[in-house]
């Protein structure tokens, strides 16, 4: 089998970053990586694609006995002193992992089936290379998408929930660099559901756009915003 087509590539690269591989699979998979630039690249390259999601992905607690069957596992003659010690390593340095892991998962199933949302969707299985964000309120709640075409330009806003603009004010999208200051890209308008025109190719605006966010802004037409933000969440790109 030809592990370095594109598409099997990606998708096995993938399911080893989530952690979805079975271990047999993932041993093979690690011998591959160890020795294939390529297959480094695609590792790397799903990394980079749900790295931002760590920020914004609350972490999953697994439940008390997955850490008691793993303790006991690596060391199943040991101490109860012993094994709570080793629980308290296991908690120390695995936790974040598995909760990063579990909200990538959650986060990339619900771009993946909810398409229609980003106006994305499309005859193929496959995702096609996007920009994607999904904000929420200060609450945790998912309020609102954003979805682009890498090389579009165009994208597509969708209310997951009403949002409540003062009147008087305009609710205006930002994209937020990992550097530098905030840049407008467009007022959220209630009830449209038109593609918004981007005036350059996606690529050319959410490059090196980490965050999205929305502010309430007196002004239409406002350079900066003015007040807090009110929606926020990842900008990912899927490709």
């Amino acid at each position: 089998m030809n592990y370095e087509r594109p598409e099997l590539l990606d998708k096995l690269a993938g399911a080893y970053v989530l952690g979805t591989m079975g271990a047999g699979a993932r041993r093979r998979f690690a011998r591959l990586h160890a020795g294939s630039s390529v297959v480094q690249r695609a590792v790397a390259d799903w990394h980079n694609r749900l790295a931002p999601l760590y920020g914004a992905i609350p972490a999953v607690a697994p439940p008390p006995a997955v850490w008691t069957r793993i303790a006991g596992r690596i060391q199943p003659s040991a101490t109860p002193g012993e094994r709570a010690h080793v629980l308290d390593r296991l908690r120390k340095w695995f936790k974040p992992a598995l909760g990063f892991a579990l909200g990538a998962v959650v986060a990339t199933a619900f771009v993946s089936t909810n398409e229609h949302l980003f106006g994305m969707h499309h005859m193929s299985a496959a995702l096609p290379a996007s920009y994607v964000g999904i904000l929420h309120d200060e609450a945790g709640q998912s309020r609102l998408t954003v979805g682009s075409h890498r090389r579009g330009e165009t994208m597509t806003i969708r209310l997951l929930a009403p949002l409540a603009i003062p009147p008087g004010r305009v609710a205006r999208l930002w994209a937020l660099p990992a550097h530098g200051a905030p840049v407008p890209v467009t007022n959220v308008v209630i009830g449209a559901n038109a593609p918004i025109a981007l005036g350059a190719p996606a690529e050319d605006v959410f490059a090196g756009v980490a965050r999205l966010a929305v502010s309430f802004e007196k002004d239409p037409a406002a350079l900066q915003p003015t007040g807090p933000y009110v929606l926020s969440g990842p900008c990912v790109r899927f490709w």
